[in-house]
């Protein structure tokens, strides 16, 4: 057996302060377990807020929407008076839904980071049982931990799926944005704006990608680590582990906890869905750009409308 290096675990109890900084600190009685039960808690509470500041924005967006339809309307009936109306409408909803466009942005960000610190601390207990694993006297024990490793892993698969949630755009409620020959100087900014507005969320989404993407692949490793381990443990079953009373002599070959995990529930591959969130990265990546092209050459045409 090959003792884990006080290296690791030193750095695995670094980790565990980082990830529980900023949403208070615990006491030095805390265990792991401890964290892992406040973590989720904070997690579901993040959840809660994001999806509530997200039926405000619907709100606030469909009135931001409709104020912008009446401009177009009242530019092309030529009522100058009632552009103006419209616009005087259009500019009071504009504040409202950039202020909750940014709470949706921050309530974001409070559930990427939540999620974030529970998946440390859900990997940190791995790599306890892992320690455990090495450690075991018995089977039996070592089956017992790698039933406990396995449920993690399934909270695991849980959380990165609930993460890819976040990289599919929501549609949005918006007025179509398009090259109008007759807009003034004011509304294709306006349009410039708007365009670069969703450009930034999807690099917000991005960032999300690159930490997922990042996740799986110490997903891969792990799994490749443990499993390394349990084909050594038994390799080496007969000569290092004592017997168990009342251990069936068989039991050795048994299926491990962890087959089932390949049965049903999970059939795509961590490096499949690693290969789908690259490719879903390349895709808002075009997307992005795309806006950002768009929106440059509304702000372009400002300049033969001021000439």
């Amino acid at each position: 057996m090959n003792p884990r290096p006080l290296g690791r675990l030193l750095a695995a109890a670094a980790l565990c302060m980082a990830a529980i900084g900023g949403v208070g600190r615990p006491t030095a009685a805390q265990t792991t377990e401890e964290l892992l039960q406040q973590r989720r808690l904070e997690y579901l509470a993040a959840k809660a807020s994001y999806e509530s500041a997200r039926s405000a924005l619907r709100v606030v967006e469909q009135r931001f929407s409709t104020a912008l339809n009446e401009v177009t309307r009242a530019r092309r009936s030529g009522d100058d008076n009632a552009l103006a109306t419209a616009y005087a409408r259009a500019q009071d909803q504009a504040i409202p839904y950039g202020a909750q466009e940014e709470r949706v942005k921050e309530q974001r960000a409070r559930v990427a980071s939540s999620r974030k610190a529970l998946i440390e601390i859900v990997t940190i207990r791995q790599e306890q049982l892992l320690d455990q694993m090495d450690a075991a006297s018995s089977a039996q024990e070592r089956a017992q931990l790698d039933t406990l490793w396995v449920d993690l892993d399934h909270e695991l698969r849980e959380l990165e799926s609930e993460a890819g949630d976040g990289f599919r755009l929501d549609p949005m409620v918006m007025p179509e944005i398009i090259f109008d020959p007759r807009d003034g100087a004011a509304e294709r900014l306006q349009k410039a704006e708007i365009l670069e507005r969703r450009a930034a969320s999807i690099d917000t989404t991005i960032i999300d990608v690159d930490r997922q993407i990042k996740s799986l692949n110490d997903r891969i490793r792990m799994e490749r680590q443990r499993s390394d381990l349990m084909a050594t443990l038994d390799r080496f079953d007969d000569t290092r582990l004592p017997v168990v009373t009342g251990q069936p002599t068989g039991d050795r070959d048994r299926p491990a906890p962890s087959d089932s995990t390949a049965v049903g529930s999970d059939p795509v591959s961590l490096e499949d869905q690693l290969g789908q969130l690259r490719e879903i990265r390349e895709r808002l990546v075009q997307y992005r750009d795309e806006h950002l092209v768009r929106a440059r050459v509304f702000r372009q045409s400002i300049r033969s409308v001021a000439s």
